[in-house]
């Protein structure tokens, strides 16, 4: 399964990312030159790629030349999806051209497209889950022919094809010979919808294996490779006359005799070289050239971001692993490793590499040096983080334009500035800044030395966690100097301090007051410092802060009434035992008319006096 690849010309660069996006780079300028999303990319991503040339007119091509990318032909990438569909994207266009869609007539079903395939001579194949190969007509969208090359197999694991190759051959035969991967790589001929095993390679691959086929003049041989092995196989897949299938009038032979004769096909059971990985390959690149003989050169990505290069003369066969011949790997000036991601070889016998720089791709052509086994490539400046540093470090300086010698520094706790005028010499600070800082009077009129020494106490007495000297601060009611305190305070104090304002909001009344006064100022100076917090210790004791104003809110209207009656009673008390000539009279009364309520008096109390005689002597004559 291919998922990322080279242009032929290795001026592209293509891959599939984890949300079905096509990326295009330029290799020669590191630029992401475009980005495709296809329709439904997300329920039927796109599962492998492959470059292809699209001829759009038929002219014939000319006997004895060279096939080239003409004006005739545009570069494409084939794009097999999850839903069983090829989508032929143009890159000069920058979008689908069209889609290659088979009909029933072909006993084709909507499976996933495992791997495909590009040929000059022989055109596009594809091969979908079910082992079904597919030969593409890439003027008319249609299939020319398909190939059953499922093998009974007893393995849980299935046997899913997951890369193809079409082998070349000069063979004067219309046959056409594929390599496919599966758990075991296995060479197929393929003629009129018919397939026959050819031969199996004695070798286990793991079910996504990489194929990477090279040929010199009639030989062709095939580097085959793994994503959970460390080595590379290398094989000889040159069709020769044996390969050739008999057409003097012998029948096809049948399908149920083919699977039964599966098992005497040849088996080549060791490879002609192996090559040794530090981890699985990512990508396989190989080329051959003829001086002094035939010379491979072969290179490898792999998953640790490496880069293999090997060079070797083939000379018969060897059964020891050939080791790489330089290990090429990318780093920063600050030794951070760049990955490598993929790996071309040139005709000319440079190497393009591309690797990840933060989250951009880089491409560069390196030349492979062989008189070293590990060639480190180091891209990027490490005097950039200098530069930063330095000009942090020059925020806390204040240079004098008279004379450079003469500096001035701050302390950053906003203490006393230090002025030293020779480099070494005795550090000078005025008797008024001494006196001022030995100061603790809250009335006086510059307070600059007493916010610092204030502040200074604080974090001393939180640091050694000394009650009285805590108190000492914050029993100062004061607004404005909580608030020239607390805003030199260190972050690291915060968390302290709220924990001593939660002892003390617990206590007696007038420690509550001026913790409500700290606790003011503290959320001014500090909110984002508490809002960033959340869920630590500084949240918590925030909670706790509102439930005790909360607490002491809820019981403040019956602690006023009890306060007016009590001092109602007490006023009271000290009323009643109070002497009497003290007190003076709260109302005066004085009567001109006294001498006549006295005869009404009188007169009144006779007559009463007589009625009483007269009515005892009435009921003593009514007795007798």
């Amino acid at each position: 399964m291919a998922e990322a690849g080279f242009s032929d010309d290795g001026k592209y660069y293509s891959a599939i990312s984890q949300d079905g996006r096509l990326r295009v780079w330029d290799t020669e300028t590191n630029i992401l030159k475009q980005e495709y999303t296809p329709d439904l990319h997300l329920t039927s991503p796109p599962s492998c790629l492959q470059y292809i040339s699209v001829r759009h007119s038929a002219t014939p091509k000319q006997k004895g030349k060279r096939p080239s990318i003409s004006a005739e032909e545009t570069q494409c990438i084939a794009l097999g999806t999850t839903s069983g569909k090829i989508l032929i994207y143009s890159i000069a266009e920058a979008k689908v051209e069209s889609m290659l869609v088979a009909d029933k007539s072909h006993d084709y079903h909507q499976s996933k497209v495992t791997a495909l395939d590009w040929s000059k001579k022989y055109g596009l194949y594809s091969c979908n889950r079910e082992s079904k190969v597919f030969e593409w007509d890439l003027q008319s969208g249609a299939v020319r022919n398909n190939y059953n090359i499922s093998v009974e197999s007893n393995m849980k694991q299935g046997n899913i094809v997951s890369a193809i190759k079409m082998v070349p051959h000069t063979q004067n035969t219309p046959a056409r010979f594929l390599v496919a991967a599966s758990w075991q790589v296995r060479l197929w001929r393929l003629h009129n919808g018919d397939t026959s095993l050819v031969k199996s390679f004695g070798h286990n691959t793991a079910q996504t294996s990489l194929l990477c086929l090279v040929g010199l003049n009639a030989s062709c041989w095939l580097v085959e490779g793994s994503i959970n092995e460390r080595l590379l196989s290398f094989w000889d897949v040159t069709i020769t006359n044996d390969h050739i299938p008999q057409v003097n009038g012998d029948e096809p032979t049948p399908k149920r005799q083919r699977k039964k004769s599966l098992n005497k096909t040849p088996v080549e059971t060791t490879p002609m070289y192996s090559f040794v990985l530090e981890d699985a390959p990512r990508m396989v690149d190989a080329v051959l050239k003829e001086q002094d003989g035939t010379e491979l050169q072969l290179a490898a990505t792999t998953r640790s971001g490496v880069v293999h290069y090997y060079g070797h003369m083939l000379n018969g066969s060897s059964t020891k692993p050939i080791k790489p011949s330089v290990t090429i790997q990318v780093t920063s000036a600050d030794a951070h490793p760049m990955p490598a991601q993929c790996c071309r070889l040139q005709a000319t016998g440079d190497l393009v590499l591309g690797y990840t720089k933060d989250p951009a791709m880089m491409f560069e052509r390196v030349t492979p040096d062989l008189k070293t086994k590990t060639q480190v490539i180091i891209r990027g400046d490490a005097k950039e983080g200098k530069k930063k540093q330095k000009k942090a470090n020059e925020v806390n300086k204040v240079r004098s334009d008279a004379n450079s010698n003469d500096v001035t520094y701050v302390e950053p706790m906003g203490g006393v500035a230090r002025k030293r005028v020779v480099p070494g010499g005795e550090v000078e600070v005025p008797m008024e800044a001494r006196l001022e800082n030995l100061s603790l009077d809250i009335t006086s009129r510059r307070k600059t030395a007493v916010s610092e020494n204030l502040t200074k106490l604080l974090i001393q007495g939180l640091h050694s966690k000394d009650k009285s000297i805590i108190l000492t601060v914050l029993q100062q009611d004061n607004p404005r100097v909580a608030d020239s305190t607390v805003s030199s305070l260190p972050a690291d104090y915060v968390p302290l301090l709220l924990e001593q304002l939660v002892d003390m909001a617990g206590k007696k009344t007038s420690q509550c007051a001026s913790v409500c006064t700290w606790c003011g100022a503290l959320v001014r100076r500090h909110a984002a410092l508490l809002l960033a917090a959340l869920g630590a210790a500084p949240d918590h004791h925030l909670a706790q802060l509102l439930a005790i104003f909360t607490h002491r809110r809820s019981h403040l209207c019956q602690l006023l009434n009890l306060k007016g009656r009590v001092e109602l009673t007490v006023s009271q008390r000290n009323a009643a035992h109070a002497p009497q000539d003290q007190q003076d009279a709260v109302l005066d009364y004085k009567d001109t008319s006294s001498d006549e309520e006295m005869e009404v008096e009188q007169y009144q109390s006779d007559s009463a006096h007589s009625w009483n005689e007269s009515d005892e002597s009435e009921h003593s004559s009514d007795g007798e």
